[in-house]
């Protein structure tokens, strides 16, 4: 090798540990970002100034989310993201709650994004 190639080498490894700390810190952070969201929930129906504030702190989480997720590897996640800001993105718009069917659908989409996200942020089984 020579030294083009070493610090081509060198410099693939320092992006891949940058990278891999990212990951990690997102996925440390993104349970508790649905919990909190998830938290929001009975607070999100009605027209009331607390329903649009639930409303906007959900749609923001989950909007960071869906465009943080698919750029540092985790796409799943970032679809699953996409589905519930899809919910949110016109009561968050024209300012306010939930109906109940927005609130039942957004509720499952939590718990599938929820599980999704463990599903893919769990290490791969080393298979030696």
């Amino acid at each position: 090798m020579n030294d083009g190639q070493n610090h081509e080498t060198a410099a693939e490894a320092n992006f891949a540990g940058r990278m891999a700390k990212l990951r990690a810190r997102f996925a440390s952070k993104l349970s508790v970002r649905i919990a909190e969201a998830n938290g929001l929930l009975p607070r999100m129906t009605g027209c009331d100034r607390e329903a649009v504030d639930a409303v906007a702190a959900a749609y923001r989480a989950f909007h960071d989310i869906c465009g943080i997720a698919p750029t540092i590897g985790f796409a799943a996640t970032g679809q699953l993201a996409r589905q519930c800001d899809a919910i949110l993105v016109e009561p968050f718009r024209d300012q306010h709650g939930l109906s109940e069917n927005e609130l039942a659908l957004l509720t499952e989409k939590i718990e599938a994004l929820r599980i999704g996200a463990l599903t893919e942020m769990q290490p791969p089984l080393d298979r030696s």
